[in-house]
């Protein structure tokens, strides 16, 4: 008996312009011939895999595998997109690499900006293209710091610089990645923690580089997120004055959790992780498996001798500093949120008390919480890039989740939602509750609450201007 026939109806995207073309294949059709036969409905002759990236939509927007079984559970109806790579032209990275280029000739310039741009592009194509990469468990081996850097200061901050990074408008895209960790280790010695424990500066030096290199490349959950929630706690502290209120275990639990809040996040959050049962969902069993696993590596970190920086603490001490590290850690997973802000508002409203250890530990993990979600504090020239790079990583799960078959949030759908739309949202329900149950205990809080209600108002309007538009465009077509 001859095998069936199916046929679906593919939208070329990658001509100039799209065109529509039907495709057949049978039950016994290989993944190769299937896309072979894409290729030449994309008019792309024969290439090598190495040569072209294909990517396959249903209507709905979900990437599909090239097989026959994708093919047939996914609908009769696709676009398709076909990109072939370009090579590298060597001969110009050559010189950049070599350090010869002479960039005082713009020929040259633009030349290397061309040769970059390319490589950029490919890796973008073939992101998405790639299987997700579990989280490194082992810790990277941390280098030794350069003596010359261990020995004095590389960089020397102005009387100016050290007061902007008490602000909340602080703008973290003006800084380098070393600059960043300069300005950290400004933030330890402001709170005394060098000489209250005994931290010799080129340890820290070593620790810092080293959660630097422990963060991964990703659109938002990088370094410089890192270092945003670690400059915003150390900004909310110094705005409201607690600072001189907290002990100095306080202070460098705060410096600690902040740090490591993040370390080695995939770019998939703990709903994928589950889903997807990936080994920390099945390590950590489903409970915060991402915030457990950032604990992890903050104290393997910890554990080397090189990078130690409490290895001068007595034991009574390093087990205090531990615990509330991994309290303010674990409080970041948002599956926490509602049992912390009853349990803070319990605390502010009988009565608050610097001298109890619990109500302390429940504030530090209320600052660390604000200051993971602060983007919107900062000015909104600031605030909006990251509102994009959180998207870029919601969306590119979303659609890794449609691929594999896996349950995915609205709002993380690149189809459903809009800038505005996801902002509002959260500004209105989550942000702005947190930070005002937050300044009943903390006065001054009004530079830190401000420009986030200023940041709602905004987003607001912009959404109410984008469902307008809908509802003229919808009028329009109904006039037709």
């Amino acid at each position: 008996m001859a095998s069936p026939i199916h046929r679906v109806h593919v939208k070329v995207t990658s001509t100039d312009p799209p065109h529509d073309e039907t495709i057949t294949f049978t039950n016994e059709s290989t993944s190769e011939e299937i896309r072979s036969v894409l290729l030449a409905a994309a008019d792309i002759g024969d290439v090598g895999a190495e040569d072209v990236v294909l990517r396959l939509r249903s209507a709905g927007g979900a990437l599909v595998p090239v097989s026959v079984e994708g093919l047939t559970a996914n609908g009769d109806n696709y676009t398709l997109e076909v990109r072939k790579h370009k090579h590298v032209n060597y001969e110009t990275l050559q010189p950049v690499l070599d350090d010869q280029v002479n960039f005082t000739n713009p020929q040259a310039v633009s030349n290397v900006h061309t040769t970059l741009r390319s490589i950029e592009s490919q890796l973008n194509i073939l992101r998405l293209s790639l299987p997700p990469q579990p989280p490194k468990h082992p810790v990277k081996r941390v280098p030794r710091a350069d003596p010359l850097y261990e020995k004095g200061p590389k960089y020397i901050l102005t009387d100016e610089t050290r007061e902007y990074l008490k602000k909340a408008n602080f703008d973290p895209w003006q800084w380098e990645e070393n600059e960043m960790i300069a300005l950290l280790e400004a933030m330890f010695q402001d709170f005394g923690c060098m000489e209250e424990y005994k931290i010799e500066i080129p340890t820290l030096r070593r620790f810092l580089q080293a959660v630097k290199e422990n963060y991964n490349p990703n659109y938002f959950h990088n370094f410089r997120h890192c270092f945003c929630v670690t400059q915003m706690m150390y900004a909310i502290l110094h705005t409201t004055k607690v600072t001189q209120k907290l002990k100095p275990v306080d202070k460098i639990v705060l410096l600690l959790a902040c740090l490591g809040h993040d370390l080695d996040h995939p770019g998939y959050n703990n709903a994928y992780q589950v889903n997807a049962r990936t080994d920390l969902a099945i390590i950590y069993n489903d409970v915060s498996p991402l915030e457990m696993h950032h604990c992890a590596v903050l104290f393997t970190i910890l554990r080397d001798r090189e990078t130690n920086i409490l290895q001068n603490v007595a034991d009574p001490v390093y087990r205090e500093i531990r615990k509330g590290v991994i309290k303010c850690i674990l409080s970041t997973d948002l599956a926490r949120h509602g049992e912390l802000m009853a349990q803070f508002k319990k605390f502010a409203e009988d009565g608050f008390n610097y001298d109890d250890n619990e109500h302390v530990l429940c504030l530090l993990q209320m600052i660390v919480k604000c200051a993971d979600v602060s983007n919107e504090v900062r000015p909104p020239d600031v605030a909006e890039p990251w509102v994009d790079c959180l998207l870029a990583e919601f969306f590119e799960q979303a659609d890794r989740e449609k691929a594999e078959g896996l349950p995915y949030a609205p709002f993380m759908d690149r189809d459903k939602v809009t800038k505005a739309s996801a902002q509002t949202g959260f500004i209105g329900f989550v942000m702005i509750p947190l930070y005002e149950l937050l300044a009943r205990v903390l006065p001054d809080m009004e530079p830190i609450i401000g420009p986030v209600r200023q940041a709602l108002a905004t987003y607001k309007e912009l959404e109410q201007k984008e469902k307008e538009k809908i509802i003229e465009a919808g009028t329009q077509t109904i006039s037709k």
